[in-house]
């Protein structure tokens, strides 16, 4: 009788033993598993701090302090001076890649027709005013992903009735910037050399504008967007705008053989295309979305 009680207050012993020991377990694992959470948790937020803290940039793979970049300032609203600043939705692009990469961007001034030569000649990096890629040239330069599309137009009196299209072109004088390609698309329409061009130096469109009212010319070769802007900057203009002849994509330009700085830009382009910023930047200074290409 004694053997078998001391035989059941072992067995119960023993069991007591085994469920103690198996909750002792599980609670070690409960515990081991919260700490490693909150070891996790923890480690992701000193991560996420120490990233903000450290300011990282982005990285488009350039090993240079600083860009220099070209422009021709009264071309609003992509680049024009105001109490002193350089603005406008191409400066604005230059001012997001510098925030973003740390990259300092200097800028360099000159006519229309002589930004080009500021790459040639190894003064700036690259070019910002709405230039559009074609033939010639492509031969010395290379462009950068389109960074808005634009309507080639035509700029006439307010009260010219006889210029109503771009075919309507024969034997007028028609006014043009330095460089400006619409030149060659349309001398192109007019393989007899039919239309004669003047052409001034600055790409502004002030004095050609004011030749049209003097009658010197008969129209101007001009952007949409740039004379949409002139005109609701000046009422007194009179002047009509016609329905633009064709779209076109403008683009930043670099010397040709700097193909680096190209596909960092273009790398730039993609990012805040993507994110909503390149449309934000156009909605700021264009009131609408230029950056995608029109049918």
């Amino acid at each position: 009788m004694k053997k078998k009680i001391v035989s059941v207050l072992m067995c119960t012993m023993m069991c007591v033993s085994l469920f103690a020991g198996c909750g002792s377990k599980n609670d070690r694992g409960s515990d081991e598993s919260a700490e490693t959470e909150k070891t996790e948790e923890t480690q992701k937020t000193e991560d996420t701090q120490g990233a903000e803290e450290s300011g990282d940039k982005l990285d488009l793979g350039l090993n240079v302090e600083s860009v220099t970049v070209a422009t021709s300032p009264g071309y609003e609203p992509f680049e024009f001076e105001e109490d002193g600043e350089l603005k406008g939705f191409d400066v604005d692009i230059w001012n997001e890649f510098s925030e973003r990469t740390g990259i300092e961007v200097k800028w360099e001034y000159a006519d229309f027709s002589g930004l080009l030569g500021l790459i040639s000649s190894g003064k700036a990096d690259a070019v910002s005013a709405q230039m559009t890629p074609n033939a010639e040239r492509e031969e010395s330069y290379c462009f950068s992903d389109a960074t808005n599309y634009y309507g080639s137009t035509i700029v006439v009196a307010e009260d010219n009735e006889e210029i109503k299209s771009v075919e309507e072109l024969s034997g007028k004088t028609i006014g043009v910037g330095s460089g400006n390609s619409m030149q060659q698309t349309v001398e192109a329409m007019y393989p007899d050399g039919d239309i004669k061009f003047e052409v001034y130096t600055s790409a502004t469109l002030e004095a050609m504008f004011d030749d049209i009212a003097y009658g010197r010319i008969d129209a101007v070769l001009a952007q949409d967007i740039q004379t949409y802007m002139a005109k609701k900057a000046n009422s007194n203009l009179k002047i009509k705008i016609l329905e633009p002849f064709e779209y076109a994509p403008a683009a930043i330009v670099f010397d040709k053989k700097n193909t680096e700085l190209q596909g960092a830009m273009n790398e730039f382009l993609k990012v805040i295309k993507e994110d909503g910023t390149l449309k934000e930047i156009s909605e700021k200074w264009i009131g609408e979305d230029i950056t995608v290409e029109k049918e």
